[in-house]
């Protein structure tokens, strides 16, 4: 079995979205130990989106179903569209997701859409596939990663009550 992290590092110098929140790490001593002070947004590096990011009374990211985040997903390069028939998908090289292929994606019973972008979409295909509960998650790493089906892995924080959550994502193949 090979794992595959597609989740991309944490680091003061990454990419963060317009107006969103630096990331910043302090280290500091105490007694003989250290720990640190973590400052980031919700939508920091790899994250998954709950209904909250645009819905006042949607679930939020501690409130997500974990059987739509750990399960088979296909990885699709971009401009192909899934033929296999996961509940999940990857786009890679992805471009902005189109409302029309999000509503194609919902008719197939996709649960979980992701990309390698910071963003899957425009705000109206935000809210369409969070209204219909299809969790999204962005800023994967998918440069090493083939075109197939794999067994993801992605768990964002148990933060309650919030919008979003960075989060570890790896794949597994070997598993299928």
């Amino acid at each position: 079995m090979k794992i595959h992290d597609v989740s991309v590092g944490l680091h003061p110098e990454m990419y963060v979205y317009p107006g969103d929140p630096e990331f910043s790490l302090a280290r500091m001593k105490t007694g003989d130990a250290f720990i640190s002070s973590l400052s980031l947004g919700t939508h920091t590096g790899t994250h998954i989106d709950a209904p909250a990011h645009y819905f006042e009374n949607g679930f939020s990211v501690d409130e997500l179903d974990l059987k739509n985040l750990i399960l088979p997903a296909e990885i699709v390069t971009s401009p192909l569209q899934p033929t296999q028939n996961c509940k999940a998908v990857l786009f890679k090289n992805a471009v902005p997701l189109s409302l029309e292929t999000a509503e194609l994606l919902l008719m197939k019973g996709v649960k979980t859409v992701g990309c390698d972008t910071p963003s899957i979409g425009d705000d109206d295909v935000h809210r369409f596939l969070l209204k219909n509960a299809i969790v999204i998650i962005e800023m994967l790493d998918l440069t090493e990663i083939c075109d197939g089906v794999y067994q993801m892995i992605a768990l964002p924080l148990k933060i309650e009550r919030a919008d979003a959550s960075p989060a570890r994502v790896v794949l597994l193949d070997d598993m299928l």
